[in-house]
């Protein structure tokens, strides 16, 4: 539970000793280990609603009877409700695993339980929050969340505070919306002043006006503090003498009381005058401004009306989202309009470059609507210098040049809280120790100094449904001065009811929006707290995370191994590469957390290394390769084996990580930078990278190398598929299909025939395929065949003829879709017939499929591993090689052992062979190598679901093949 301030500010979060365990409070947990508080929430919350519906008006009428109830039609509808949602959940298990410590892709992860329950509960009662009359309680949510968001952001929210503008903040769908909306916002503030005076000047030629002419005149003498470019310094000019572009490069927060300061300049005189009355011209005044503004005339007339011959610019960095020059077709100026600034070589935005672009502006009278700081880019995980941007804005201010300085917090906002104390006396916790300690990583020194001056921005887009961990969609923004917002209302009679209504839709570019995402945020906030204590600490060991996969990315790689793995962030300044490597290899690699924050080395190099918000960028090159095409074929080979397509069957993704890409233009000498280091030529080619976005708190540092060694593994597959070409390959049967059975399943088991004459054949992999249904009875036969001739079934790839657009290797036949059919038709050969006769197979599943490691400093396990798969007709056995020379041993097993579920056996398992050495066994006093499974029966032992140790027996059917594997000819 939190505690807010009493002006309904950002609550921050309860003080433990051991601040992390109060995490496992917050979320389901991947197992869903807290499946039993959620459902006690869930059930308590849908027992109120019932509650709320049979209170309202008691004596009303049951309309849905149990003679209803009992009718056909009725349990017919029913019946084919459950089925068909009972479908949907079963289709949602193939949804990408946002919850597991595998899932390292996307800025997203699980969502906080209050956030979840409090979405869920708000949604019963489905509210509109375009209207306050449609969300009387939502749209109170949604204003508290506006509220807590612009208090952690550092805004001012407190009416009494005179020396800051009050500030508002609301919920959009997302951060594109709320990009969008800042630029919209900043675009018609920019041109208020000028329909201020064409306004006063339409007063003149009206006698009925509520205005006469020499109150008109008044105002158009109104003194405003302009630069002069004669003078070259600011001085008091009357409003109608001022230019064009003076106007446009008025201070917004004065722009945004500007109509209401000229009403009241008019008539400061004017003792007699009733407050009732002045709020009265000051109304009517408004609506001839929003008559003589963009919003009624569009930009086209507005800017011919004024003779503005320049179309308005605004900046973003190079690496800006994609909502910014969406933003700019939008608003009708076009993407055009945007100027991207360049990157230094850190990724960030070149403050040197903007200084460019704004003198360029300056010098040619173009006026600049704003300036777009990136807290968190996407790919690259910078956070923009804001401090530095602002600073250089008051610079230019002072000749003339004015505009909005926008902060895209859309990834990175939430990060402001972990700069925000909890105060307080610490809560005891259990007298359990410090188990599954896992430390708070603070920002580094540069991203401590943004965010203490994020509050200078104008806007801050801010999402919610990112690191704030809601769910989607939560989007939002931010205004430091609540008045910004004003020039994009569009307050209609049907969703506004009045100056007191406080309806939330007649501002932003959304109408109708779900109450439950205000309801939702606002639990996770008041529940969490937004600071170092609830989400900062999230968000802090989150950052260890992030900084723990940097040291893994940076030494996954072997010094043997055929390929390089390149972060983006250049390893902290005082260390070389390989001093890097060295220490992490020492300090890091495979420790456990709390001993690696006792080492202070280790700690100093965690704080200053890596990604500036949690997001890991990194580069897989092939030792040697020049070419970048070949690279970022690979990064398509990785991303494809490690993301959930549709048709992807989840469960056989281990590992999730997002691809990219860095644009050679925008990303200039910082990507020629990085290229070099990644052993590729410093040319205009855009590169694929990789990214992983580090969302779980819970990551152990152990479990992060383990994830490496599969990512290593992986990447091995992949330099296959990209570089191997066109051979043949043998495969065996491993698990016989059923024919004498009446059911539709014919499927069937293969092993690969792994050979070490070239990297073509340095594979292992297991897959179950199935027959077309004409080739069946040819197959029936051969099985047949051989079995009587005592040979083993062996099938041989034939490769398709004619072009080839993707190379029939091992990867592309046993993973590529339609490779069955068309003209990527392989065809099966029948090796042990006469005929060589051919078959058509479709591969239906591929339990195993994984390139030897011929790394030196791979060595034999302690005991003999096994993979053990199938399914509920067959169990198969097969020996996991690793150093060379080894063996391939393949064997049926009598059935599935005891307590290995159907489901595990589906998925495959690797088992260790009790009391049989890992190392190969040879003939005494010989160099022949025999099979380690001298008996039929024996005690295995594996890991179960959750991660427990199951001990148990297997019993050997028969072996389907025994061969020694010996390492290649050099």
């Amino acid at each position: 539970m939190s505690s807010a301030n009493d002006s309904g500010g950002a609550p921050v979060g309860d003080r433990y000793k051991e601040q992390y365990k109060a995490l496992s409070g917050w979320f389901l947990g991947p197992r869903a280990e807290n499946s039993d508080v959620f459902m006690d929430i869930f059930k308590d919350m849908f027992e109120e609603h019932i509650r709320l519906r049979n209170d309202y008006f008691p004596s009303d009428p049951m309309y849905i009877t149990e003679e209803i109830k009992s009718s056909w039609p009725y349990q017919k509808e029913v019946k084919d409700m459950k089925a068909k949602l009972s479908k949907m959940q079963k289709e949602m298990t193939n949804s990408v695993p946002f919850f597991s410590p595998r899932y390292q892709g996307h800025m997203l992860w699980d969502v906080t339980m209050p956030s979840l329950l409090g979405f869920m509960g708000a949604m019963f009662s489905n509210q509109n929050n375009v209207d306050s009359a449609a969300s009387p309680v939502t749209t109170n949510f949604e204003q508290q969340v506006g509220r807590q968001l612009c208090d952690m952001l550092g805004y001012n929210i407190d009416k009494n505070n005179a020396k800051e503008p009050l500030a508002w903040g609301h919920i959009a769908c997302g951060g594109s919306i709320a990009n969008i909306e800042a630029l919209w916002a900043s675009r018609n503030i920019k041109f208020v002043p000028l329909a201020v005076r064409a306004a006063l000047n339409s007063l003149l030629n009206k006698d009925d006006a509520f205005l006469d002419r020499e109150q008109v005149s008044r105002a158009l003498d109104y003194s405003l503090e302009v630069y002069n470019t004669s003078s070259k310094k600011i001085e008091n000019t009357a409003l109608k003498d001022c230019t064009s572009w003076q106007l446009l490069n008025l201070d917004i927060d004065f722009v945004c009381d500007f109509p209401e300061t000229v009403i009241e300049f008019v008539f400061k005189n004017d003792k007699d005058i009733s407050l009732d009355d002045l709020d009265k011209h000051m109304s009517d005044f408004k609506v001839v401004v929003e008559n003589e503004g963009i919003m009624s005339l569009g930009l086209f007339r507005f800017m011919e009306k004024h003779d503005l011959t320049h179309t308005p610019i605004y900046t973003a960095p190079a690496n800006n989202h994609y909502s910014w020059p969406k933003a700019g077709t939008l608003l009708g100026i076009g993407s055009g309009a945007l100027k991207a600034i360049q990157l230094d070589t850190q990724f960030r935005q070149d403050v040197s470059h903007l200084r460019e672009v704004l003198q360029d502006c300056l010098d040619k009278q173009v006026p600049v609507l704003s300036v777009t700081a990136v807290m968190g880019s996407t790919e690259e995980s910078a956070v923009d210098p804001i401090k530095e941007m602002y600073f250089l804005r008051e610079e230019f201010k002072e000749k003339g040049l004015n505009y909005a300085l926008l902060a895209d917090g859309a990834w990175g906002g939430y990060f402001k809280t972990m700069l925000r104390d909890s105060p307080g006396t610490d809560i005891p916790s259990s007298k359990n120790g410090g188990d599954g300690f896992v430390p708070y990583c603070e920002l580094s020194e540069y991203v401590t100094e943004q965010y203490n001056h994020i509050q200078l921005a104008d806007t801050i887009t801010i999402d919610p449904h990112k690191s704030g961990f809601c769910p989607y969609p939560g989007g939002g923004l931010c205004y430091r001065n609540g008045k910004m917002r004003y020039p994009i209302a569009l307050f209609h009679p049907e969703v506004f009811h009045g100056e007191d209504d406080p309806t939330m839709g007649v501002y932003g570019i959304e109408g109708s929006k779900p109450g439950a995402g205000p309801a939702g945020i606002l639990m996770s906030h008041n529940i969490i707290g937004l600071s170092n204590r609830g989400y900062g600490r999230i968000l802090g060991q989150c950052t260890t995370t992030a900084k723990l996969f940097y040291t893994m990315w940076l030494t996954v790689a072997r010094d043997d191994d055929p390929f390089l793995c390149v972060p983006l962030q250049e390893v902290p300044t005082g260390y070389t590469l390989e001093s890097a490597k060295a220490m992490i290899k020492q300090k890091i690699a495979y420790k456990p957390i709390a001993e690696i924050f006792q080492d202070e080395t280790a700690k100093d190099f965690l704080k200053k290394c890596g990604p500036d918000t949690m997001i890991n960028t990194f580069v897989v090159n092939i030792r040697g390769e020049k070419d970048p095409k070949v690279t970022n074929k690979l990064q398509v080979a990785l991303s494809d084996a490690m993301n959930v397509f549709v048709g992807t069957d989840a469960s056989r993704v281990p590992l999730l990580i997002m691809q990219s890409g860095l644009d050679a233009k925008k990303h200039g000498k910082g990507l020629k930078e990085f290229k070099k280091r990644a052993g590729l030529p410093e040319d205009d080619e855009d590169l694929n990278v990789m990214a992983n976005c580090c969302m779980n708190p819970w990551q152990w540092n152990e479990s992060i190398f383990l994830i490496g060694d599969l990512f290593r593994l992986m990447v091995l597959n992949c330099i296959g598929r990209v570089k191997d070409v066109d051979v043949s390959h043998r495969f065996i049967l491993s698990g016989p299909p059923n024919f004498d059975c009446n059911c539709n399943d014919k499927s069937f088991f293969l092993e690969y025939m792994t050979c070490s004459d070239r990297l073509e054949h340095q594979y292992q992999a297991s897959i179950k395929v199935v027959a077309d249904p004409a080739d069946n009875a040819k197959l029936k036969h051969y099985i047949e065949s051989c079995i009587k001739e005592n040979m083993p079934v062996l099938f041989e790839t034939v490769s398709p003829e004619g072009n080839k657009d993707i190379v029939p290797n091992l990867y592309n036949i046993l993973h590529l879709k339609d490779w069955d059919q068309g003209k990527y038709r392989v065809g099966w050969k029948f090796v042990n017939d006469a005929n060589h006769a051919q078959i058509r197979l479709k591969v239906l599943d591929v339990p195993r499929y994984q390139r030897l490691d011929m790394s030196s400093s791979v060595s034999y396990p302690m005991k003999q591993k096994y993979f053990i798969y199938g399914d509920g007709d067959r169990t198969i056995m097969s020996h996991v090689m690793s150093k060379l020379p080894d063996f391939q041993n393949t064997v049926r097993l009598s059935g599935r052992p005891h307590l290995m579920t159907e489901r595990m056996l589906k998925q495959g398992v690797v088992a260790e062979i009790e009391g049989v050495e890992g190392a190969p066994l040879f003939k005494a006093d010989s160099k022949e190598m025999l099979t380690p499974l001298q008996r039929s029966c024996y005690e295995i032992s594996f890991k179960g679901e959750l991660y427990s140790t199951i001990n148990t027996t297997i019993n050997i059917e028969d072996t389907v093949i025994f061969d020694t594997i010996v390492p290649p000819i050099a």
